[in-house]
């Protein structure tokens, strides 16, 4: 079976190592977000947002030629269909227009369009790509125990992305000093990872990551603490891995910058491996004698951000 997944776009090689690491074979990336591989079986996958069965794949120029690409594909549908489109990109045509006008296509080929089918031929456009699928699963980035979310989280497949790029361990002592609603180390926990430690200054944020843990059966250790704190709870090197975000907003830039400079200060005295901190600006001219090790710019929505990987 061919298979397509739709992964965070800059992050296709975490999906690309998941992959590897649970399928055992290999994967590549086709485009931005798209990572395609043949297997018969369907395991699951956290760095992925949607997964389908791979019908057809084609560039078009326009939409006259798109829909011609469409005409030629022989489907195979059993009982009944839906068509539903993902597009990503500029177009002079919409979603809801697509999916009306190839259900009409399929539909005259035979087929019975039901609406509340759960066969669902998945369109799914980026730029000038075209995938033609059967939709498997989607919406993979919501996880069910996120009952309470802090504002400018990360979602399920963004956090266990980041962890997988930055090779975290299970048996790993993690530390996110900006811990907000505990995405990140929870997924740590499905990891296997119990020596995961969140702090955050703020109440609210530790309430949410102590609810959605509880909700995980996930242990995490939570810290009301500003980051000054981080060396006076940890031995000198201690700490393997430090993996956070830091957004800088104009209303509160100096405050931010502040923050970052602290937790670069902060690592030099307890961190043995590396420091992973996802963020919407350039962080290399804070980085002091680290290394930077890797750069990911990846984007989440409408949001242009960068992942940095430091090594001491």
């Amino acid at each position: 079976m061919k298979i397509i997944v739709k992964t965070i776009k800059g992050l296709e090689e975490a999906a690309i190592k998941e992959i590897k690491e649970k399928y055992k074979i290999n994967s590549k990336k086709i485009t931005k977000g798209i990572v395609y591989f043949e297997s018969d079986d369907i395991k699951e996958l956290r760095s992925i947002n949607a997964i389908y069965e791979l019908i057809s794949k084609f560039k078009f120029k326009d939409k006259k030629d798109l829909i011609n690409n469409i005409k030629k594909i022989k489907f195979s549908i059993e009982n009944d269909f839906l068509v539903r489109c993902n597009r990503d990109g500029i177009h002079n045509f919409s979603s809801l227009e697509l999916e009306k006008e190839i259900g009409e296509i399929i539909y005259e080929k035979g087929n019975k369009v039901n609406l509340k089918s759960d066969n669902i031929i998945y369109i799914d456009i980026i730029d000038e790509y075209c995938f033609v699928g059967k939709l498997i699963k989607k919406d993979l980035c919501k996880r069910f125990y996120r009952l309470r979310t802090s504002q400018g989280s990360m979602n399920g497949c963004l956090a266990y992305s980041i962890l997988i790029l930055s090779n975290y361990n299970k048996n790993d002592l993690l530390v996110d000093p900006f811990c907000g609603d505990g995405t990140l180390l929870i997924e740590a926990g499905f990891i296997g990872g119990d020596k995961i430690f969140g702090f955050d200054n703020n109440l609210y944020n530790l309430k949410n990551a102590e609810v959605n843990s509880k909700l995980a059966k996930i242990k995490i250790n939570l810290v009301k603490e500003e980051i000054e704190k981080l060396d006076k709870t940890f031995k000198k090197k201690e700490v393997d891995k430090i993996i956070t975000k830091i957004f800088v907003h104009q209303r509160n830039k100096n405050e931010s910058i502040k923050r970052i400079k602290e937790l670069f200060y902060q690592c030099d005295i307890m961190l043995k491996d590396s420091l992973t901190i996802l963020s919407n600006t350039n962080l290399s001219k804070y980085k002091g004698k680290f290394k930077l090790l890797k750069k990911y710019k990846i984007k989440i929505g409408d949001n242009d951000m960068e992942l940095y990987i430091f090594g001491i």
